[in-house]
C-alpha cells in the first residue's frame, strides 16, 4: 500500500499549576486519557476476552482476532470488521472473537490496536484455547514496510510497528499452536518465512518485495481484502481455494490498471492442511459437496 507519513512522536502533556498546591484531580471516566491509558486498555482487552463464549468440548474450536493498525484511514477498520463477519459465518467464530482497532475518529468502540494489547489478547485467548485442538485466526490489516512489518499508528497516541519476529514471539508465548495468519499490507510476504511451520497457514496481500493496493481513503476495502473476504471466501470450499481465487482476481485487476503485480503469498503446513479438512465450515454445505463426499469415503 502507499507509504505512510512520517511517524509522529508520542505527545506527553504536562500540567503546570501555579499558586497553592491543590489535591490531585482524577480524569473524568470518559476522558480520552483514561480511555487510552495502558492500564485501561488492558482492562478493556480482558473484558472483551471474558465475554467470549466458553469453548465447546469435544471438537476443535476456532477463535478470531482482527487488528487494524493504521488509525488515520478507516479502510483498515472496515476490512477488519468484514473479516470478523466473514470468519464468523465461515467457522462460527463470532462468539469467540476480538477486535483491536485504531481509528483516530473513534477510540471508544474497540480496544486499541497496539502491540501491547495484541500480546495481552493473545495471552488471554491462549489460556481459553485447548492448545492441542483449537485454531486461532488472526487478521492484520494496515500499511506495511519491507523493513519493519505492519504499521501501528493512532494519531499522536501511538507510533510503532509489528515485526514478523515480534508476532511469532507473542504467538509462541501464548502457547497458540494452530494458527491462521492473514496479513493485508504492503510487503507482507516478509511474515511468511518467520511464521511458517507445520501447524500454521499464512496468507499475505503481497510478497516481500512489492506493494499491495487499494488503501485509498474513499475505499471500503483494499484490493486484497475485497478479493479474498468479499469475493472469494464466502463462495469457496476452502481457504486454499479462496486464496487461489483472490490471487487471480488481484492479478487480473493489477494487469488491467497497469500496476506492478503484488504477488499475494500463501504457505500452509502439512498438519494445518489436514486440520482444516476436519474443520466443518458453518456456511452453506453445498460449497463443499464433493469434498464432503470424499471425507466420508474409506
Amino acid at each position: 500500500m502507499a507509504s505512510r507519513p512520517f511517524a509522529l512522536a508520542i505527545l506527553v502533556t504536562f500540567a503546570v499549576l501555579c499558586g497553592p498546591a491543590l489535591p490531585a484531580r482524577q480524569a473524568p471516566p470518559h476522558h480520552p486519557a483514561s480511555i487510552t491509558a495502558p492500564a485501561q486498555q488492558r482492562k478493556r482487552v480482558a473484558a472483551a476476552v471474558a465475554q467470549m463464549a466458553p469453548r465447546a468440548p469435544g471438537a476443535a474450536n476456532v477463535f478470531f482476532i482482527d487488528f487494524a493498525g493504521y488509525g488515520e484511514q478507516r479502510v483498515f477498520r472496515k476490512e477488519a470488521e468484514l473479516a470478523r463477519g466473514v470468519f464468523g459465518d465461515r467457522f462460527g467464530t463470532s462468539p469467540r472473537s476480538l477486535s483491536l482497532i485504531n481509528d483516530t475518529h473513534d477510540r471508544r468502540t474497540y480496544p486499541l490496536a497496539t502491540f501491547e494489547n495484541l500480546r495481552y489478547a493473545l495471552a488471554l485467548v491462549g489460556r481459553r484455547m485447548n492448545p492441542s485442538e483449537d485454531v486461532l485466526v488472526l487478521v492484520l490489516t494496515s500499511h506495511g514496510s519491507a523493513d519493519d512489518g505492519v504499521a501501528i499508528t493512532n494519531g499522536r497516541l501511538v507510533d510503532d510497528d509489528l515485526s514478523p519476529a515480534d508476532l511469532r514471539e507473542a504467538l509462541d508465548e501464548a502457547g497458540i499452536r494452530w494458527r491462521i495468519v492473514i496479513v493485508s499490507a504492503c510487503y507482507a510476504g516478509i511474515f511468511v518465512p518467520v511464521l511458517q511451520d507445520e501447524t500454521t497457514l499464512v496468507m499475505t496481500a503481497a510478497d516481500a518485495r512489492h506493494s499491495s493496493f487499494g488503501c485509498a481513503d474513499d475505499r471500503d476495502l483494499t484490493y486484497f481484502g475485497e478479493a479474498l473476504l468479499r469475493d472469494s471466501l464466502p463462495h469457496s470450499c476452502s481457504l486454499e481455494d479462496a486464496f487461489a481465487s483472490a490471487r487471480r482476481i488481484i492479478r487480473r485487476r493489477e494487469t488491467e490498471e497497469g500496476e506492478i503485480h503484488s504477488n499475494p503469498q500463501m504457505f500452509i503446513g502439512t498438519q494445518m492442511r489436514a486440520k482444516l479438512r476436519r474443520l466443518a465450515p458453518t456456511s452453506d454445505p453445498r460449497l463443499c459437496g464433493t469434498l464432503n463426499e470424499r471425507r466420508s469415503s474409506p
